[in-house]
């Protein structure tokens, strides 16, 4: 048996996509490598339960939108993180704001517990009550809101799951549009029989609506910078949406690759001069550029951007596109 020291606690927060799964399927479409078998047995052996303290011993059993699925399982070697650099961006009794880099996941997961953007600013805050109030993909950059007391935790989740955050992110993508702005309203669903068990396609039934507000900002000869204001928080909304109108975001192995070549990527097939070569970038050129919204303290509208990151302006000016200097600021641009 395992040491129970040397166990810990990976948390699974079961999305709209995963409600009614069955415990197993939901276990094998968190952990791509995970076989239905193996999950069924890791439910069996009692290593699952609810956050609430509920034990899961039956691979039939549902989950349900909303609550949050403990596994215990031993840490995996993941190396050291001194190195990793995590700006931050504001700092208050009530919250933490930081600039997250890209490939760093903001949350434990089957194959990261200490490297995690949650686990670093604890440690390196000495705070263990910092909590995420809201996810971002491991490969997108940029703004995060992390809460420092239960009572910004709730206000800032609510904001979040009522859609009132007005959030805004940057990309480069293929080609260089013809049109300023546009409006992409494409509804949007899980790909019924999808390999890795996360890709989105447009329409198809039980597809929900999305929208998303789409500005250039620069453009290059055959590449742009776009900002992208999602109206709705569908999985993998923005870089669906941009690739379905003819811009794929350089670096998206799902989207501007294909699902083959999004999982042998995962599995360390290409190194990064490949990567660049097959999708232009090593990772999805996506940051999450700035947020406003209510500050659980006082209720006064907050607002705060992330710098672009290095590797996205050097992306840029390599593809030729003028990047704006109010973009590789902290403060967001009036108006």
């Amino acid at each position: 048996m395992a040491d129970p020291e040397r166990m810990v606690d990976i948390p699974f927060e079961v999305q709209a996509l995963d409600h009614g799964l069955r415990v197993d399927l939901f276990l094998i479409r968190k952990m791509r490598r995970m076989s239905r078998s193996l999950a069924a047995r890791v439910v069996k052996s009692g290593a699952v339960r609810r956050a609430t303290g509920e034990p899961i011993d039956k691979p039939s059993a549902r989950v349900f939108e909303g609550e949050v699925v403990v596994m215990r399982r031993r840490p995996m070697d993941e190396g050291p993180t001194d190195h990793i650099h995590v700006p931050v961006l504001h700092e208050d009794e009530h919250m933490v704001l930081v600039s997250k880099p890209g490939d760093l996941v903001v949350h434990p997961t089957a194959s990261a517990y200490h490297r995690t953007l949650v686990h670093i600013m604890r440690t390196r805050m000495g705070d263990d009550r910092l909590d995420l109030a809201h996810r971002i993909d491991k490969e997108t950059s940029g703004l995060v809101i992390m809460s420092r007391n239960p009572a910004a935790a709730t206000h800032l989740s609510l904001q979040f799951a009522r859609r009132t955050v007005e959030k805004s992110y940057l990309a480069v993508v293929l080609g260089a549009p013809e049109w300023d702005e546009r409006t992409i309203e494409l509804p949007l669903r899980l790909v019924p029989d999808s390999l890795t068990k996360c890709l989105m396609e447009v329409g198809g039934a039980g597809a929900q609506p999305a929208l998303t507000h789409v500005r250039v900002v620069a453009r290059g000869d055959r590449t742009a910078l776009v900002e992208a204001r999602p109206k709705t928080g569908r999985q993998h909304q923005i870089r669906l949406h941009l690739a379905h109108i003819g811009h794929p975001i350089l670096g998206d192995k799902l989207y501007f690759g294909s699902e083959d070549f999004f999982v042998a990527a995962i599995r360390g097939d290409y190194d990064e001069a490949s990567l660049v070569g097959s999708v232009g970038h090593p990772r999805q050129a996506l940051h999450a550029w700035q947020a406003s919204f209510q500050h659980p303290d006082d209720g006064r509208t907050f607002t705060q951007a992330a710098p672009l990151p290095e590797d996205m302006v050097a992306l840029a000016r390599r593809m030729r596109i003028p990047v704006p200097e109010a973009l590789c600021e902290a403060t967001p641009p009036p108006g």
